[in-house]
């Protein structure tokens, strides 16, 4: 599921960031990143931008960008596993060798 599908006051959990270059950057450096619980507070009256919270601060992100963030969305509040150490697979973002 996108990040820009879930409904005002659902929640979920961050499993990939996409985008390319300087966007993808952004995002992460923004604090979007996987394993992350995002929740949306508010969406503007015509469905963009949407307001998020997340790590303790609000976000504002533009429908678009939010369309680049998949995420488990939480069920029932029950959560999606990722607190329970189930969690999910993440894709690996450095291909390179660690300690090499």
């Amino acid at each position: 599921m996108r990040l820009g599908d879930l409904a005002v006051g659902r929640s979920g959990c961050i499993t990939e960031v996409g985008g390319e270059g300087a966007l993808r950057h952004r995002l992460l450096d923004m604090g979007l990143t996987p394993r992350t619980r995002v929740t949306v507070r508010k969406l503007a009256p015509m469905g963009d931008p949407i307001q998020l919270s997340l790590r303790g601060y609000e976000l504002t992100l533009r429908r678009e960008d939010a369309d680049k963030i998949t995420i488990c969305p939480d069920h029932e509040g029950a959560g999606c596993g990722c607190e329970r150490g189930r969690g999910h697979r993440f894709r690996r973002e450095n291909h390179g060798r660690r300690g090499r």
